[in-house]
């Protein structure tokens, strides 16, 4: 892993400093053969606050790279937003969400089911066919 100090003493080799604007650190580091990646590492070890690092570089990696779930405080220190919720408050929400109420079941099935009927009576009314057949018998007597 990459170290503050390491960082700062390779830019000013280079004639860089630490506290230099964002492009001409990353076209130094680039032209060193650094990927993208590391760039934006160097970049955020630069600029992290010296107290939490160690947190603030995990809760980066897990909202990049990871699928788990962010802790209030790893928040707190990302966007400076006070959050109450706990992992258990998300996954009940979650779960809610995902249930169907009985009643607006049965609503769409109802629904689904009226306009079938109300389609098929008008299509063999259409197609003259059941109750709608005009027999040859009916129109002699006419």
């Amino acid at each position: 892993m990459m170290d503050k100090t390491q960082i700062e003493n390779f830019l000013k080799a280079n004639g860089v400093t630490h506290t230099a604007k964002e492009e001409e650190i990353r076209s130094v580091l680039l032209s060193a053969s650094f990927n993208n990646n590391e760039v934006d590492t160097a970049l955020l070890i630069l600029r992290e606050n010296i107290k939490n690092k160690e947190t603030h570089v995990d809760t980066l990696h897990k909202v990049f790279h990871s699928d788990d779930r962010l802790e209030p405080v790893e928040i707190n220190s990302l966007l400076g937003i006070t959050v109450n919720f706990t992992n258990g408050d998300i996954s009940d929400i979650i779960q809610n969400r995902r249930k169907f109420n009985t009643p607006s079941v049965l609503a769409v099935v109802f629904l689904s089911v009226l306009i079938v009927l109300v389609g098929l009576v008008f299509m063999i009314h259409q197609n003259k066919v059941g109750p709608f057949y005009e027999t040859s018998i009916l129109s002699e007597t006419k």
